[in-house]
């Protein structure tokens, strides 16, 4: 079964100790699906989206507003153990929260994404930010991805370890009327652990 987790609900939580991991975090509400792939039933506009001062189309990608609903975030077989946001401003890349993740028994298996619609004709750059430790993982899979029209760009990186920052980015994304899929996927062995923040979608 996979996890849709679509808003959040305040709520302190005890997180199991490990390096890189703090005590406090937001859980996310969820839902289930027995779906093969979730996408976002409502697309974030573009008007809506934007950021006046970063210019930033991805709604809510520091994960600092409390309304989760722009983000799709799928728990692959549902094997994913902690999988929320994360109130610790030594594991976020700006600000105090993130995309956090963690496994200590199973596998971390899951993706992230946002669907945005109504952009302007013209060539965008996608960019984000992701640490952690794949604890020696050879078969590890941690890629940012961007989608127009269906066409898939995958943007590979890794986890290096704590607070060891990784920064994805892909320039010359043309857009033509099309909708902008943006996401993130981690594949990791049990023990996998890291936080994702800092996500943006910005005109060139």
């Amino acid at each position: 079964m996979k996890k849709r987790i679509m808003a959040i609900t305040m709520a302190v939580m005890v997180v199991s100790s490990f390096s890189g991991c703090g005590n406090s975090e937001t859980s996310l509400n969820s839902e289930t699906t027995s779906e093969a792939s979730i996408t976002s039933e409502a697309a974030t506009t573009a008007d809506a989206a934007k950021d006046a001062e970063s210019g930033n189309y991805v709604v809510n990608g520091s994960f600092e507003d409390a309304d989760f609903t722009p983000w799709v975030v799928t728990n692959i077989d549902d094997v994913t153990e902690e999988l929320d946001v994360y109130d610790r401003d030594t594991d976020a890349y700006e600000g105090v929260q993130s995309l956090h993740f963690y496994s200590g028994s199973s596998d971390v298996n899951f993706t992230a994404e946002q669907t945005i619609s109504g952009l302007e004709s013209g060539t965008y750059k996608f960019t984000g930010h992701i640490q952690g430790d794949d604890v020696g993982d050879e078969n590890a899979s941690v890629f940012f991805y961007v989608e127009v029209g269906g066409e898939r760009q995958v943007i590979e990186t890794s986890l290096d370890g704590y607070v060891a920052w990784n920064t994805a980015e892909l320039s010359g994304i043309e857009v033509d009327g099309q909708d902008v899929v943006i996401g993130v996927s981690v594949t990791l062995a049990p023990g996998g652990w890291g936080t994702i923040d800092d996500i943006t979608l910005v005109r060139e």
